[in-house]
Order: structure tokens, then sequence, then C-alpha cells
């Protein structure tokens, strides 16, 4: 059921490294059920939700298999009622590394993370948050059931760090019986802020920044995307391999951005001026995968693109 959720909701092609979103089926600003009589609300929707399981640690006594599989933390809940088997069981003092690929989160006004957790009974789990995967800030200790988290505690300038990876640890309230430990259908971001991807074959030619034709409807399908989000600011990031010299890279990352906000700008036309544009460029600073191997280059050539909405958009309609 859970796999089946996310191809309707969410449709994700995999095109080498990128992960392709049709934003023509995605719909932002959406409620969730919680239980019998409540809901929460996502401002991302159907993005909003956990993409990878980078660590899992049973505790121990761990939870029976049928409640350990990892699959069940990603993606929409999809909890009924006990005794479904459509979520992850941490176990007696177990441990969980999530990571957002299309979407992370900021602190914004109110609670910025809701844990569906679920199960016959409620387990405290601590949270911890990292911007890389590396470094953890802890942000608090959740008592359990279906919880709300707020991580303005550990943001203390005015900038707005973006996080992509959630940290649990159960704190071994409940020990006993086939789902020992923290039940976890679904993390959801409140404060969630829209990532996307595109491995930079797709846009152009080796060395070059020029757009290719092809290119074309990859863009068109994120301005779908972008114009569902009426006022935001838009980050474009230009990423290469380190096969050239810093400089090199540098200039072929920026010339890079700069072409894809020229064509954004050129098909949102008048509502251009809704959206606040930024382009950088971080050349080989920041693989995500090694350069000692053809594949890993190519992942490495990207276009990161971060859509950062206004407050009005966290707002519930």
């Amino acid at each position: 059921m859970k796999y089946f959720s996310l191809l309707i909701f969410l449709l994700f092609i995999q095109f080498s490294f990128s992960q392709y979103v049709d934003f023509t089926v995605i719909d932002f600003q959406k409620y969730y059920k919680v239980g019998e009589d409540n809901e929460v609300f996502l401002p991302l929707g159907d993005i909003s939700f956990v993409d990878k399981i980078t660590y899992f640690k049973q505790g121990n006594p761990k939870a029976e298999n049928i409640y350990s599989n990892t699959d069940h933390a990603l993606g929409a809940p999809d909890y009924v009622s006990y005794p479904d088997k459509t979520y992850l069981s941490l176990g007696c003092g177990g441990e969980l590394i999530v990571e957002f690929k299309n979407n992370g989160f900021i602190d914004i006004e109110g609670p910025d993370l809701y844990f569906f957790e679920v199960g016959p009974s409620v387990e405290a789990f601590e949270v911890y948050i990292s911007k890389d995967g590396k470094n953890w800030k802890y942000v608090q200790k959740s008592s359990g059931g279906s919880s709300y988290v707020d991580i303005a505690a550990v943001e203390k300038g005015k900038k707005k760090n973006i996080y992509y990876y959630i940290k649990l640890k159960d704190l071994g309230s409940f020990c006993d019986g086939p789902t020992a430990g923290a039940d976890i259908d679904a993390i959801g971001t409140i404060g969630g802020v829209l990532k996307v991807n595109i491995d930079a074959n797709l846009l152009f030619d080796v060395d070059k920044y020029q757009l290719r034709d092809k290119a074309l409807s990859t863009l068109d399908n994120f301005l779908i995307g972008l114009e569902k989000i009426p006022e935001a600011e838009v980050i474009i990031e230009g990423h290469t391999d380190a096969q050239a010299s810093h400089s090199y890279n540098q200039k072929l990352g920026l010339n890079r951005a700069k072409s894809v906000k020229k064509y954004l700008l050129q098909h949102l036309k008048e509502k251009a001026k809704n959206y606040d544009f930024q382009v950088k460029s971080l050349g080989e600073t920041q693989p995500v995968a090694s350069n000692s191997t053809p594949s890993g280059r190519q992942k490495n050539r990207r276009v990161e693109i971060i859509v950062i909405p206004s407050e009005d958009f966290y707002k519930q309609p």
C-alpha cells in the first residue's frame, strides 16, 4: 500500500542521479489524517515526506521482523489501526536516520516537523537534525504519539539553515511485545523547502552552458511546480566534477546556473517579480559521489534548485 501511494502521489522517475518529479500531479498545501478526528497541514503536500533511510540500528529487544521493514517509514502516512504492518518499529533503544532528497526544512513560525508515531503504545524518542548527515544538533525529546517538533531552539542566527537529515533515538519507554520501540509511519516537513536536483547531462552538452533543446521540458515541468508557490526565494546552484581547475569549474557552474535562471525568468514573464532569484557556483566543492569513476563524476555534474516559500505559503488556508 505504501508503494502504491508513492506511485500515485509522487510519480518519481529515475533519470541518472536526478529524481524527476511530475509537478502536474503534485498538490501542495494538503491535510493528512491523524487518528480518527484530527489532521495535520503540510505545505509541500506529497513532497513533504522522507525519501531515503540512511541508517537503521535495531534496538534490544528488537521488534518482530514484520514491523522492522525500513521502507514503511518512507513516504506519506498509511497507518489505519493496529495491527497494521505499515510502520517501522525501532526496537528498544533503536536508532533511525532519514534523508529528504526532494525537500528540506527550515525554522518557520510554529512547528517545523510532524512525526506520525503510531501503534498500540506511546513511545518517547529523541530528535536530532543535520544539514549534511554528519554534524548533528539535538532538538528535543518527543513524548511519542503523533507529534509536532519545533527546531527554533537550535537556530540562533538570522540566517535560515536548510536541513535534510533527521535522527531518531528511541528512549526505551516501552520494550515489550512485537512492536518494541517507537513506531514510525511517516515523518513530514511543515517548514518544508523544495529541492530539485537535475543531472547536468540533461541540460547541457559537455563543458557547455547553453541549454540543450531536450532540457526545456525538464525546466518547463519545474516551472509548473514553482508557480504553485506564489512567492519564493529561488536559489540555483551549479555543480561540476573535479576534472578541471577550480577556477574553470567555478565559471562553468556559474554560467550554467545563469542559463537556467534566464530561461525561468523568460517563461515566468510578469510573475517573475514574485520570486527572488539567486545564482551561485559551487564548482567541484560539494560532490555527492566519488570523482574517481565516470558514474561518480556524472552524479556530481548537476544543477540544484532550492525554493524557499514566503511566510504566507506556510499558513493554513
